[in-house]
């Protein structure tokens, strides 16, 4: 299930940088985490790949997504510019971005190679 989060949401579905420990994603499912704005023509374009993917694969990953408008220190910590922009977060170990709108056979190699399944 695709699902939008807060920055709540952030700090407890994938890491609480208030903390002040460095970046570590230690969950036990990888996540893909997009980040968005509404008024994006290229967001609203691959909002419905990462529906599919999230439909497809909702076993074995998580979906998220960000709007960098009402949510803007996820995007600050990770350094985005640009929207739509796509962090593959595989547990312990570093993201890996992607950006622009993604074809759904660029997402579905990238979630083989870099989350293994």
């Amino acid at each position: 299930m695709l699902r939008v989060i807060s920055t709540d949401e952030f700090k407890k579905e994938v890491f609480d940088y208030t903390t002040g420990e460095e970046w570590k994603f230690d969950k036990s499912k990888p996540i893909i985490l997009n980040f968005y704005a509404d008024w994006c023509g290229p967001c609203q374009m691959f909002s419905p790949t990462l529906e599919e993917i999230a439909s497809e694969h909702g076993s074995k990953l998580q979906v998220f997504k960000i709007n960098i408008d009402t949510d803007p220190e996820i995007p600050e910590l990770f350094g985005i510019r640009s929207v739509p922009t796509t962090l593959f977060l595989n547990p312990n170990e570093e993201p890996v971005m992607a950006m622009g709108a993604i074809p759904k056979d660029s997402v579905v190699k990238a979630i083989s190679e870099i989350f293994k399944l």
